[in-house]
């Protein structure tokens, strides 16, 4: 695959009133063209500076940044603008002019002249058709003022991609707006990606975005690139402590963790008993292990808590599960489980 954006060795660093401060440190990054990546952190992670990185808004303190073939840096004015005239972003609050309709706005963005005054008849049809598709039909002649939160995002969506961009930038898109306004923003944005073959970045905090849409996940902590790579795989087995944040404040297996912390009675283990956690990827989902272990190494495994989602077309997840038998059994046991690719973690035991 070609890659549509590369960082190599990417550091922005500013000053303050403390002295120096690195937004990123040391980021090398490779985005293939049509993929559609994840770039999730808590505030201050890093990831709006790093998508300002990618249309220039910001340059590099040091490192170098190639956008679609073009090293940014070595360009001048007219090579910079050509590249930025096929990069589309879309933040938090939509930037619409408040004096024209949504249709005119969006039909000036699919026109061949951004700067035209009045759209062409082609470009109106072009965004007549994509705000159909963000079901804006009947709210084409209204102004921004005139449409909710969840309509001027869809509405933004819709001019983001009639430009035909390679390149979609999304910053928090989708922060402002309830689960259900979210999931048809980000479903809107993977149907327009692949229809196009656009790359796309979605900076965010929420983890539910990323699985969703994403194909591929980078994981930034103040700055640093601490985890990335495919989805599904690293959300099912994640290395880094800031991906495990994340994947446990939305699964339910993330309580137990508070149940310890707060000596429940309901994580109180017998002599002889271990609270152990399994996560596992898609290809061990249909396995009966547990039932398997059970009968294999003769001890009894009695499910605390469970877990399955779907990211992407995988199922993932775990459970939490009690273990009591002998030592040499369950040590057994947990050997076969991680001779199955199953990521085993004893969390407790008397």
């Amino acid at each position: 695959m070609v890659d549509a954006i590369v960082f190599s060795s990417v550091t922005k660093t500013v000053l303050t009133a403390d002295g120096p401060k690195s937004l990123i440190k040391d980021v090398n990054l490779n985005f293939e063209a049509g993929g559609i990546y994840g770039i999730i952190g808590l505030g201050g992670a890093g990831k709006t500076t790093l998508l300002k990185l990618v249309d220039h808004t910001l340059t590099p303190t040091s490192g170098t940044i190639s956008v679609l073939g073009q090293d940014l840096g070595a360009l001048d004015d007219r090579g910079l603008a050509a590249v930025q005239a096929q990069i589309s972003k879309v933040g938090v609050f939509p930037d619409f002019d408040p004096d024209r309709t949504i249709l005119e706005s969006v039909a000036i963005a699919a026109g061949e002249d951004p700067e035209a005054h009045e759209p062409d008849e082609k470009a109106r049809a072009k965004a007549f058709r994509l705000l159909r598709e963000v079901s804006l039909r009947s709210q084409k002649d209204t102004y921004p003022a005139q449409l909710s939160g969840g309509e001027l995002q869809r509405a933004a969506v819709a001019k983001a991609f009639a430009s035909d961009p390679r390149i979609v930038l999304l910053d928090e898109a989708t922060a402002a707006q309830d689960h259900l306004e979210s999931l048809d923003i980000l479903r809107l944005v993977q149907q327009f990606a692949h229809e196009s073959n656009a790359t796309v970045l979605l900076a965010t905090h929420e983890i539910s975005a990323v699985k969703e849409i994403c194909d591929h996940i980078v994981v930034l902590d103040r700055g640093l690139v601490v985890e990335e790579g495919v989805t599904h795989a690293v959300l099912a087995d994640p290395q880094a402590a800031q991906t495990r944040i994340f994947t446990q404040s939305a699964s339910s297996l993330g309580k137990v963790q508070t149940l310890l912390d707060g000596h429940d009675p309901v994580v109180d283990l017998r002599p002889g008993q271990k609270l152990i956690s399994l996560r596992y990827v898609h290809e061990d989902v249909s396995e009966p292990l547990v039932s398997l272990v059970t009968r294999k190494f003769g001890i009894d495994v009695n499910i605390m808590l469970a877990d399955v989602q779907i990211v992407g077309k995988y199922p993932i997840g775990g459970i939490v599960a009690v273990f009591e038998g002998p030592e040499r059994n369950i040590r057994d046991a947990i050997a076969f489980l991680r001779s199955k690719k199953v990521r085993v973690e004893v969390l407790a035991e008397n």
